[in-house]
């Protein structure tokens, strides 16, 4: 590049090489791949090798080809999320002048990884493309295009208004900050006219099965996405699509999903390498023979050596969420979720989780079966409302309550909120499928408002619903559902057909079903996990639960003191 002390030449030149390299722009899937390997020397896999995924080129061809719809990319760790999105950046701040971008990482650091990665490519021949030299967060273009990166907060996330924003690593982000990134995008003119269509791009793995990208990839379904070719995989039963547009700039109400694994990036496996002594044979089954990747298989061993059988599963093989945070990672929608009917013969409870500004929740819950207690009371625990902590002393949990031939079954939930207590009332007495035994609920809800001199089980008590309220730990009610939810053998004493477990919900209970999905254990800012579930909204439908539980089968006993 040659250089010119006169200023207006060299803004001259500068402008030459910019439309120049705009009017070469790249109209195929082929012609685009072609740019890419010559311009920044990456052979970007082009080949999807499990069935329903998408290759890593298929977000190019889509970012940059077809625009105007966002892009979600569920992909593996080293699955070339970061340098793609900063390959798309870099395209279309030359290919559409005055495009605007802004990078968001799930941290400072990894938003300045992907810029990282841009920033290198202005190097040669594309150095001549920049207004001025790169800061350590902007860079600006003779076009009008510029790149920025925003740090992890909602307020350098609101006010911004541009074309492309670009998000690395969502599950880490803070829910504020996610929340203010739906309302960055805008289309718009570039400098030159044309139009530029608004298009946000995720990129990130799914290891929080309670997180953003769960509810990103749990949300697209074939009536959501976009029309055009399409792929489809399975997950949890559903079909998930993945589409592309048809019309450049044309623009759509839902993300585009691509998912790619360890497969889709893996180096190819040469016929030298035996498949019947390799480490990653039983999730391989041969796919790395057909790979077309650049990730060396030594390395795809040592990570799979060194890692847990769920995080290998989530962090590369794409297939699940770890479940390793999960309260209940035993829960299995396919055994514990089905159809269940109001059944006269059978005892009908209601159990109440309040709240107002939180949701106030009521299930209604029929037991079936015995487990060995007197049947009147169907196990209440004899003074199982303790009306102060003092009288919780010398009372201990007793650990040998059999659940073994006791099913619950969750008929319907209710769910609301801001509302007021003899609203609640009026409605859950209009849901009753049937006579209520009893209604347990929240001990708080004894608490008396320092407005309102009362407390909701007051209110309710003058409605004419008696709230019995049994105080247990967190972790006691948790131990008896956790019993619950364990797989019956198919022999022995269990009365119920199929070996099943000891709960089961019916699928119009989507609260509860989440909630036991997302549930999890708190963790601090440095990522050591509480002893103590976390309350982000999961917990309501849980704790609802958890009352009717242990007021039913929590059984008390006397310990014995000894002074020394």
């Amino acid at each position: 590049m040659p250089s010119f002390e006169n200023t207006s030449d060299a803004s001259e030149l500068r402008g030459r090489l910019a439309l120049a390299l705009a009017s070469a722009r790249p109209r195929s899937p082929e012609a685009l791949w072609q740019f890419v390997r010559s311009a920044y020397g990456l052979a970007v896999p082009r080949r999807a090798i499990c069935p329903g995924h998408a290759a890593p080129m298929d977000y190019l061809v889509r970012a940059i080809l077809h625009p105007g719809h966002d892009v979600v990319v569920w992909a593996p760790r080293g699955g070339a999320k970061t340098e793609l999105g900063s390959v798309a950046a870099h395209l279309d701040s030359i290919l559409r002048p005055g495009c605007q971008t802004r990078i968001l990482g799930g941290s400072l650091d990894q938003s300045e990884k992907m810029y990282e990665y841009l920033t290198r490519k202005w190097d040669g021949a594309f150095a001549g493309l920049l207004a001025r030299e790169p800061t350590a967060r902007r860079t600006e273009l003779v076009n009008g295009s510029a790149i920025e990166v925003l740090t992890q907060s909602a307020r350098s996330v609101r006010g911004q208004r541009v074309h492309r924003l670009k998000c690395d690593e969502v599950d880490e982000f803070l829910p504020a900050v996610w929340q203010a990134a739906q309302f960055v995008t805008q289309s718009g003119h570039g400098s030159d006219g044309r139009w530029i269509p608004a298009q946000m791009e995720v990129f990130s793995t799914m290891h929080r099965p309670f997180g953003p990208m769960a509810e990103l990839v749990d949300r697209l379904s074939p009536g959501d996405t976009p029309r055009g070719v399409s792929h489809e995989r399975k997950r949890g039963g559903r079909s998930l699509t993945v589409a592309a547009s048809d019309d450049d700039g044309a623009s759509h109400s839902a993300p585009a999903l691509l998912t790619w694994c360890l497969w889709e990036v893996i180096e190819p496996c040469p016929p030298e390498r035996s498949c019947s002594r390799c480490p990653l044979w039983a999730d391989c089954e041969g796919r790395a023979r057909q790979a077309e990747g650049y990730l060396p298989i030594d390395d795809a061993i040592a990570q799979k050596a060194r890692s847990s059988r769920e995080a290998w599963q989530a962090e590369m093989l794409c297939l699940r969420p770890r479940a390793d945070h999960l309260v209940f990672a035993q829960f299995d929608p396919a055994r514990h979720v089905g159809p269940v009917a109001y059944a006269p013969s059978l005892p009908l409870y209601r159990t109440l989780d309040f709240g107002y500004a939180n949701p106030f929740v009521c299930l209604w819950v029929q037991v079936e079966g015995d487990c060995g207690v007197r049947s009147a009371d169907f196990g209440l625990a004899r003074g199982a409302r303790v009306t102060s902590p003092e009288r919780e002393r010398g009372v201990g949990l007793d650990t040998d309550v059999d659940l073994s031939r006791v099913r619950l079954r969750v008929i319907a939930e209710y769910v609301a909120r801001e509302r007021a207590i003899a609203d609640h009332a009026r409605e859950i007495a209009a849901r009753d499928p049937g006579p209520v035994v009893r209604t347990f609920g929240d001990p708080a809800g004894w608490q008396r408002s320092d407005v309102t001199g009362t407390g909701p089980c007051q209110e309710l008590a003058r409605l004419g619903i008696r709230v019995r309220t049994p105080r247990a730990g967190i972790l006691e009610g948790v131990e008896l559902v956790r019993r619950l939810l364990k797989p019956r053998p198919v022999r022995g004493l269990d009365p119920f057909r199929g070996g099943q477990a000891g709960l089961v919900i019916d699928p119009s209970c989507r609260w509860l079903i989440r909630a036991f999905q997302e549930y999890h254990w708190d963790e601090s800012s440095e990522g050591r996990r509480s002893e103590r579930p976390a309350k982000d909204g999961a917990d309501h439908p849980i704790d609802a639960l958890r009352y009717l539980v242990t007021g039913l089968f929590l059984r008390r006993e006397r310990v014995r003191e000894r002074r020394w």
